[in-house]
């Protein structure tokens, strides 16, 4: 797999120049789906029409099965991702960890067999590798081989603007801007969940009931962690045909077995309630979400919340300069004085949540991040900004993206944590084909350094190859 970056650039530009040549001026395109970080959520129904493919690996999107009806076909699809990352040191260099850099590769092969309408069957295998490390690798990066989804969805009410599906088998969840769940997309193997799916949907209005239990990373065919349980129900109603201005409303419920924060470890059960509000106005977007979190840890009560807002103006100037504001206030305790504990659980968030470094777990925090976006290219495009932390509580630590205690509590010591210095630059060379960089700077306070620490750089290149 040596050379195989330099095969796929050039595969992909071949791409790029035979599709000019399958269609006529006069002809209107349906375009396929963008790669989404589920692929099971692309649909390439819209290839039934041969004046729609015009790429060369549009016959394997989309086979049909059976002649004069569409709706039976056959998707074949996959991923090669190459990933470089070095971190400089490592948890803030406490507990003399090194610094380490290494290099980690994702390869997935895909099929979505559609049988009409009403019957589907998706498989999607993964095998990931990560080479160079100086620690042993983590079950969420080294995986040789694995099943990442197979599912079996079947669909007992259809009709013109009206959908249910009823989803049984191995599946990953997304849910609105990723906040408490989505995909894990910079680690080499994603969020995965054995359980049942409920989807139903009709004009402006989209609804989700699931109960899963997660599965284990590196956890093979029977890989369900049966001390953790995870259900809920999601809602989400659009504005706007577009679906660019809406509201969500949902619950997620999570019981853990061995639930670990500050004040120590124990069995919990965890209600989210939660609303987000997203949309536009003029050259103004905004995305705000409110989460309250009830429940019992041990024998103590959970009362917990977070609030965030991320919200931006574009110029219409040369290169679309987006100035944004992101904020986040996620409650701490640290301990279950008077029987409550305050800590925010953040679940299954997406990776990256403040910057691609993935140094914090957004709890017991307060960040304030202005950013700068520019669209260089319709192709390049970079983004940057700075990211001032604090400790909610000083009470409590600062926690890692895995949900350990990565700085201890130190009551004494001051709440700021520190200052992020990002910048990340994406180049979506064409369809199939990106090139994406980051470099972060952490500035280690007072604080981390108390606890033996200092700063951090950190940086990574992401090579991604899609079909």
């Amino acid at each position: 797999m040596r050379y195989a970056w330099l095969i796929s650039i050039a595969f992909s530009f071949c791409l790029n120049l035979m599709a000019d040549t399958m269609t006529t001026p006069n002809e209107i395109l349906t375009l396929p789906p963008a790669y989404e970080p589920l692929r099971y959520e692309e649909n390439y129904s819209c290839l039934s029409n041969a004046v729609n493919r015009t790429d060369l690996l549009d016959p394997i999107k989309y086979i049909p099965l059976r002649a004069g009806d569409p709706s039976w076909y056959l998707t074949v699809g996959g991923e090669f991702r190459a990933r470089f990352e070095g971190n400089y040191d490592q948890n803030f260099g406490i507990g003399g960890l090194p610094a380490n850099s290494y290099y980690l590769q994702r390869v997935s092969l895909l099929t979505d067999l559609h049988l009409g309408e009403r019957v589907r069957f998706f498989v999607q295998g993964i095998s990931a590798l990560m080479k160079g490390a100086s620690l042993p690798a983590p079950p969420s990066q080294q995986d040789p081989i694995d099943l990442q989804f197979a599912f079996l969805e079947l669909v007992p009410f259809l009709t013109d603007d009206q959908r249910l599906a009823l989803r049984a088998g191995r599946f990953g969840l997304s849910f609105g801007s990723g906040r408490l769940v989505a995909p894990r997309v910079p680690v080499n193997i994603d969020f995965r969940y054995d359980g049942f799916e409920m989807l139903y949907t009709r004009p402006l209005w989209e609804v989700t009931a699931f109960l899963t239990q997660p599965v284990q990373d590196s956890g093979g065919l029977n890989g369900e962690d049966h001390s953790t349980t995870f259900g809920g129900l999601y809602v989400t109603h659009w504005f706007d045909s577009l679906q660019t201005d809406g509201l969500d409303l949902y619950y997620l419920g999570i019981y853990n077995k061995d639930a670990t924060y500050a004040s120590g470890t124990a069995n919990e059960t965890r209600h989210s309630l939660g609303t987000r509000q997203f949309g536009h106005w003029r050259r103004w977007d905004w995305d705000t979400e409110e989460v309250l979190q009830v429940g019992s840890f041990g024998n103590n009560a959970i009362l917990a919340w977070t609030a965030s807002l991320n919200s931006g103006y574009t110029f219409d100037r040369a290169w679309q300069p987006r100035l944004g504001l992101e904020a986040d206030v996620a409650s701490g305790s640290g301990s279950t004085t008077g029987g409550t504990l305050g800590t925010f659980d953040a679940l299954f968030f997406k990776s990256g949540y403040f910057n691609d470094a993935s140094l914090l777990r957004p709890q017991n925090i307060i960040d304030v991040h202005p950013n700068l976006s520019l669209t260089l290219t319709r192709s390049v495009s970079v983004n940057g900004g700075g990211d001032v932390f604090w400790r909610y509580s000083r009470n409590d630590g600062v926690y890692a993206v895995p949900g350990y205690i990565a700085i201890p509590a130190l009551e004494t010591a001051s709440s700021y944590v520190g200052t992020a210095a990002d910048i990340n630059i994406a180049w979506q060379i064409q369809r199939h084909l990106s090139l994406n960089a980051s470099y972060v700077h952490f500035f280690s306070s007072s604080y981390i350094q108390q606890a033996g620490g200092h700063g951090v750089d950190y940086v990574s290149t992401t090579f991604d190859f899609l079909f």
